[in-house]
């Protein structure tokens, strides 16, 4: 059953409930689904989004005995471009370059394979405490990242949630896009084993 709020967060207590179930934690040795889940919510209520994860994060699950972990995606971005000497090249290259090709530089600089999927990989790996991840930052680091690229290349034992903002869309046919910004990502949208959270 789908279940559909008027606010996101009318859905605090909904989320932390179904986030915490030990099925879905693999508790007791057998996890429910494949482990990959997206919380979707409208684009304008980003700033509500970032409350609301704040709350689940800081209050509700660990009241549930459960240890969640927050990758940010637009931190490892600026972080990456730090560590490589790039950021003051990027930001000279934007006073004269398009927007479409400032996109083209930050997708070959900061590839989803190559550098941010390990990343993502790695910081997972390495707390050894995390029950559940959190990955938000979508919206900060779209065009260049992909979350369907992104989400097929993790590597993880434990549940990882995806903050959406926009629409996560399942088709007549049965496949599903992650339509982000609300915008149409057609067939480059598409995962098919992610689990809408509001879907549990």
């Amino acid at each position: 059953m789908s279940y559909e709020f008027s606010h996101i967060n009318d859905a605090r207590s909904f989320i932390a409930g179904k986030l915490s179930e030990d099925s879905l934690l693999g508790r007791g040795g057998y996890m429910m689904r494949n482990a990959l889940y997206v919380l979707d919510y409208k684009p304008e209520q980003e700033a509500f989004a970032q409350d609301l994860l704040h709350a689940i994060y800081e209050f509700d699950l660990p009241a549930r005995s459960v240890h969640p972990k927050i990758i940010n995606l637009y931190d490892i971005v600026l972080a990456y471009l730090d560590e490589q000497g790039m950021w003051d090249a990027l930001v000279e290259a934007e006073a004269d370059a398009s927007r479409e090709e400032l996109i083209m530089m930050l997708q070959d600089t900061v590839s989803v394979r190559d550098v941010i999927a390990p990343a993502v990989n790695q910081a997972i790996a390495q707390d050894s405490e995390a029950d559940i991840v959190f990955i938000c930052g979508v919206g900060e680091t779209f065009p260049y990242i992909r979350t369907h690229t992104l989400l097929q290349e993790l590597q993880s034992k434990i549940p990882v949630v995806l903050m959406f903002p926009g629409r996560f869309e399942r088709r007549s046919d049965g496949s599903t896009s992650l339509n982000i910004l609300n915008l149409d990502q057609g067939i480059t949208g598409g995962y098919y084993r992610a689990t809408r959270v509001f879907d549990l």
